[in-house]
């Protein structure tokens, strides 16, 4: 039945959706989908939720038939199924890579996975030196669709039916009580739930100072979790879209309200051969409504002003890097602008996170009961 379904898709994508409503690249991506194997649902899927996303769709099937992605090294450890490994691409991010390493081996992560992306500034070095990291490299110019396809690369090396951390080199996973229960344990939770992906929505952590404030960095003893412990609670919408469910809101739309920002992402997977992990979901399509984690989101660090340039040059991000422009335009008329204001929260522990509207309360109630933890 599942093999009839998949057939009837692929022959509505190949001979009706492309060749009607779509042009001569649509009807050549319709005939790289059909060489495509076990993810065709994955991509009709994606083709149908976003009425045509061709580009996008090109950029990842000429990618990932390419295998531009490379290994350089398998780390020594191997973690079991139920035991996320945490698979990253990144470029030119030394400092938050060895920030994401350190607080994901304390919450139970044993099995890294890096693929950088040209990095100059020694992200690369740092990386091959690491017994727990799996080292890939792949020279293309970055997109969001590229990144898709090298992703799913890796995951065909270290292989499937099993449990990934998909993160930015930005992004921290995080969830209630998560200082008491290991991941392997929330893991095992969303098992017993019948979930095969946790949703977790990009929550902005920023300080009190202005954005890009350089004076944070030239504290050395001062980590920026230290620095960057705030956060909005009662910002966030969650919202319902021709049956999509997404996030939206934050601190980043209180102060660039012409941008245009997705916050809604299922980071942690268990994935299998037709998984295919994008930016805010996951194909084929596993959705929930309320947030089961989060993302502790840090993207205003004094450096990332040269990056947000370097982003605005290329050109390479979401609508021609339409949101870069909107921080960095703002920053440039007033570089006092800060997040921070009355209805900030400091993050004091995890259990602040069940301050945020998105919050799954039913979830996290059974889930402290499972483990005692309150």
């Amino acid at each position: 039945m599942q093999n009839l379904y998949v057939r009837q898709l692929k022959s509505f994508a190949a001979h009706v959706l492309y060749p009607t409503c779509l042009t001569k690249r649509g009807r050549a991506t319709a005939k790289a989908i059909q060489n495509m194997n076990d993810i065709d649902l994955s991509l009709i899927q994606s083709i149908k939720r976003y009425s045509a996303g061709t580009s996008d769709i090109l950029y990842f099937i000429d990618s990932y038939q390419r295998k531009g992605v490379k290994t350089i090294r398998l780390a020594e450890t191997t973690a079991p199924p139920h035991e996320p490994i945490l698979l990253c691409a990144v470029k030119d991010d030394l400092e938050r890579v060895k920030a994401q390493i350190e607080y994901h081996k304390k919450i139970g992560v044993q099995h890294f996975a890096y693929i950088d992306n040209m990095s100059t500034d020694g992200t690369y070095e740092w990386l091959r030196q690491q017994n727990d990291v799996s080292l890939f490299v792949v020279e293309e110019a970055y997109s969001a669709a590229k990144r898709t396809a090298w992703r799913k690369q890796v995951m065909d090396i270290l292989g499937y039916d099993r449990w990934y951390l998909v993160l930015d080199s930005d992004e921290f996973f995080c969830y209630p009580a998560i200082e008491h229960v290991p991941i392997t344990h929330y893991v095992e939770y969303l098992e017993s739930k019948g979930l095969g992906s946790a949703h977790a929505p990009l929550i902005d952590m920023y300080s009190k100072e202005a954005l890009f404030s350089t004076s944070e960095k030239e504290d050395k003893d001062r980590s920026f979790f230290d620095a960057y412990c705030y956060f909005d609670t009662d910002t966030y919408l969650s919202y319902a879209l021709y049956r999509k469910r997404g996030v939206q809101g934050g601190p980043r739309a209180r102060l660039f309200p012409a941008s245009i920002i997705s916050i809604s992402k299922y980071p942690l997977v268990k994935a299998r051969a037709a998984t295919i992990s994008s930016c805010h979901r996951n194909y084929p399509l596993q959705e929930q409504k309320w947030a089961t984690a989060f993302l502790l989101h840090y993207k205003f660090l004094p450096s990332d002003v040269h990056k947000c340039m370097d982003i605005i040059r290329s050109g390479n991000y979401y609508l021609g890097s339409h949101n870069y422009k909107q921080y960095m335009e703002a920053y440039e008329q007033n570089p006092n602008l800060t997040f921070y204001y009355e209805g900030s929260q400091k993050f004091n522990s995890s259990m602040d996170l069940l301050k945020i509207n998105l919050c799954d309360r039913q979830f996290f109630k059974d889930f402290f009961t499972a483990y005692k933890e309150v």
